[in-house]
């Protein structure tokens, strides 16, 4: 490959980043501009494999409200639902002893 097929990518990179970069480059027996190389063909390869017409990207469009099952429905009780239906009721119950009432 002569230089006049090869371009120049350029990023910047925070201190931690470099050296996480630096440190993974070393443990792979990489120079940094392989590893960098490395990094952006992987990426590109990542990204064209996901392909957004792919079901699992779609599955909940498909989905209607009417299609799901009754089970799913969310309980539309509020709390004032709940409180009401409370104090109407006589049983009475112990929630535990207070240690501070003992004698």
């Amino acid at each position: 490959m002569s230089s006049n097929d090869t371009k120049h990518v350029q990023t910047e990179l925070t201190g931690d980043e470099y050296e996480q970069f630096r440190e993974f480059a070393r443990e792979h027996g990489l120079s940094l501009k392989e590893a960098g190389h490395e990094a952006l063909i992987e990426w590109v390869e990542r990204q064209q494999r996901a392909d957004p017409n792919d079901r699992a990207f779609t599955v909940l469009d498909e989905l209607e409200e009417d299609s799901l099952p009754t089970s799913a429905e969310t309980d539309a009780r509020d709390e004032d639902d709940l409180l009401e239906k409370w104090d109407g009721s006589e049983e009475s119950f112990t929630l535990a002893d207070d240690p501070s009432a003992r004698s």
